[in-house]
């Protein structure tokens, strides 16, 4: 799809409170040609991808739907409007900064890592297992974020595997970082958003 939504299509939709009908009666071109031809179906596009957002923040929605929805987003908006959109997702952003403390082990690790403490053969079989958990998480997967916790504990997987190849030092920073994640995202500690859900600024 060429046409995305955009930001300027999100302000006019929020202006209006998700109200097309609002939008059709002031009539007022501005607004209406910030749409274009593709009116009807941007703006039903953003009031679908809102209620599949709702679900998703309020924790509602499975894996897979989690998956799908944030996936059609990202090929329907630009990257200035996924991350506005994103950003009614309560938990996102934090669960996008545990994937960067992946991407972090994950750089480190190579097919010659030395992983038999942590339980794995070779280097390579802990990648298929890091990946899988990477992707996971970037669709804010809470099932493989309560995973993850065992995964740093002390003396668990990354802690030995980071001991066994001389970067001990960084992992407890990535640790004490993920830490710090994991309760925010688990307690629910966030602040509440009062506006309504269409609201974006």
């Amino acid at each position: 799809m060429t046409d995305l939504i955009t930001k300027d299509k999100l302000k006019v939709f929020s202006s209006y409170g998700g109200d097309i009908d609002g939008l059709l009666r002031i009539d007022k071109s501005a607004d209406i040609g910030t749409f274009g031809k593709n009116l009807d179906r941007d703006w039903g596009l953003i009031s679908s991808k809102l209620q599949d957002l709702d679900l998703i923040s309020r924790r509602l929605a499975s894996y897979d739907f989690t998956k799908q929805a944030l996936t059609e987003l990202e090929e329907i908006t630009d990257e200035e409007s996924f991350q506005i959109l994103t950003n009614k997702i309560n938990f996102y952003c934090d669960f996008q900064n545990v994937r960067q403390i992946l991407e972090h082990i994950k750089s480190w690790t190579t097919s010659e890592t030395d992983t038999v403490w942590a339980g794995y053969d070779n280097g390579e079989d802990f990648l298929v297992d890091l990946n899988q958990d990477i992707e996971k998480i970037k669709f804010c997967d809470f099932a493989t974020l309560d995973k993850l916790e065992m995964e740093f504990a002390p003396t668990s997987t990354y802690q030995e595997i980071s001991l066994s190849n001389g970067w001990g030092d960084n992992f407890l920073k990535l640790a004490e970082d993920f830490d710090s994640l994991h309760k925010k995202i688990t307690t629910n500690n966030y602040e509440a958003d009062k506006k309504q859900w269409w609201k974006f600024w």
